[in-house]
């Protein structure tokens, strides 16, 4: 497609432009800090850029940002190149020492941080604002029921760049009663760039509906079931002349001791580093609403397990003790003022550090839910269950894309997907996203 080949060229450019924004940040940089730029110093970053800009454009690219920019939101580009600077920037400093190129003027880096994020952003809005011009609006039709498209909807308008035109939306039933001949001249009226599938679609008109992608070189977007998730992680494999995909279980994918040793690596270094504030949230919890600082709750983990979750009190004391338990929104009246900031900027889940010392949780894996609400949704909700075949964890992959509010069968097809394709590349994706999921305080509501 035009369209794909164009997106091609942009990243290109994104890249090149990305390289070029940043070797400038730094020679900007260095002329605000010298009148005279010394040799040494100036040979001493050559040194230093070619690791800078490769390690740039690894974190980059684990922030999503050469990938369908023209469908997110500006937001989200904007949030994520915040922590990206920053850590881009904490690298360089460790870098300079590790080489011991102390005539890398360590001043350079606290000015170089704001230079280069306001360029990057700049860079990128104008590039962004360029590409919608030649590239436009993709025109899509969702095809599913109306819970469904309704939800899918409501997700297109408000969490994409205004990058797709909702040509159709096409109601499961009705699609169901054509024969194939007719729907192919539905969709071959429509013309469609994106076939958009809920998951509630059948197996066979999903299979009629690929095949005619295929022939109009159409692309498909498909909100997948569960066995969809566990197929998308099999492994090619053959047997003689037969090809096969092998499609372990998810008690398979479990923690691993590699996982395990850098749960207990940077829980523990997190809470030496963060007693300073752990002491000052307590003091001002304990000065706001009196009370115990400290919150325990009874969650599920892994094979069903129960265990004790450590948090920030956010709400009154004894807040249950009339209601039992009782899911929080946005205007409670139970939660503090204090416990407000606490949630916005999710530092009341600090001491769940302490879970993963014990054992009991991981940094990475589906958030633990109270035994209450875990016999509900197996109930309402096909497949719940396997979430806890995997570790709970302080964040996770619900965590990142969705909210608080989100509906906890979209929650569950998240925490699916991650469980059946966890591994240690994929856990740095995710403590990456958190960082910006945190500067995002409406991820919180």
């Amino acid at each position: 497609m035009k369209k794909n080949r164009t997106e091609l060229i942009f990243t290109i450019f994104r890249l090149i432009g990305d390289i070029l924004v940043i070797h400038f940040s730094y020679i900007l940089a260095f002329h605000i800090r010298f009148e005279q730029i010394a040799t040494s110093n100036i040979n001493a970053y050559y040194r230093n850029i070619p690791f800078i800009i490769i390690f740039s454009i690894i974190i980059f690219q684990l922030y999503n940002l050469y990938t369908e920019q023209t469908r997110k939101p500006l937001s989200d580009i904007f949030y994520a190149f915040i922590p990206a600077t920053i850590i881009i920037t904490l690298f360089s400093v460790t870098l300079s020492y590790y080489f011991q190129t102390y005539k890398f003027p360590r001043s350079i880096f606290l000015i170089v941080l704001p230079i280069l994020f306001i360029f990057l952003i700049i860079w990128r809005y104008f590039l962004l604002v360029i590409q919608k011009k030649f590239v436009g609006t993709m025109d899509i039709i969702l095809i599913g029921s109306k819970i469904s498209t309704d939800k899918l909807k409501d997700n297109i308008y408000n969490f994409t760049n205004n990058g797709f035109n909702i040509k159709k939306i096409i109601s499961k039933e009705s699609f169901e009663k054509l024969n194939q001949k007719k729907k192919r001249e539905l969709l071959n009226e429509i013309s469609p760039e994106i076939i958009f599938i809920t998951s509630d679609i059948s197996i066979k008109d999903k299979k009629e509906l690929f095949y005619i992608s295929l022939e109009n070189n159409w692309e498909i977007s498909l909100v997948p079931e569960f066995y969809e998730i566990m197929i998308a992680g099999g492994r090619l494999n053959q047997i003689g002349e037969f090809p096969v995909y092998n499609i372990k279980s998810l008690k398979e994918n479990g923690s691993s001791f590699l996982k395990r040793t850098v749960d207990i690596l940077i829980s523990a270094i997190s809470l030496i580093i963060l007693s300073p504030l752990i002491f000052i949230i307590s003091m001002v919890i304990k000065l706001n609403s009196g009370g115990t600082i400290f919150y325990k709750q009874k969650r599920i983990s892994k094979n069903g397990k129960e265990f004790c979750v450590y948090k920030f009190r956010t709400m009154i004391y004894n807040a249950e003790k009339n209601t039992g338990p009782v899911l929080s929104n946005n205007n409670d009246s139970r939660i503090t003022k204090v416990g407000k900031l606490l949630r916005k900027t999710r530092m009341d889940e600090i001491p769940q550090l302490f879970n993963v010392l014990k054992g009991e949780m991981s940094l990475i894996g589906p958030r633990p839910e109270r035994p209450y609400f875990v016999d509900q949704y197996k109930q309402k909700i096909e497949n719940y269950e396997y979430r806890h075949h995997v570790k709970s964890g302080i964040t996770g992959l619900a965590q990142i894309y969705g909210f608080y509010s989100t509906d906890p069968e979209e929650k569950l097809r998240m925490d699916l997907i991650y469980a059946n394709n966890n591994n240690i590349f994929f856990d740095l994706k995710i403590i990456l996203n958190t960082l910006k999921v945190i500067l995002i305080g409406k991820k919180a509501e």
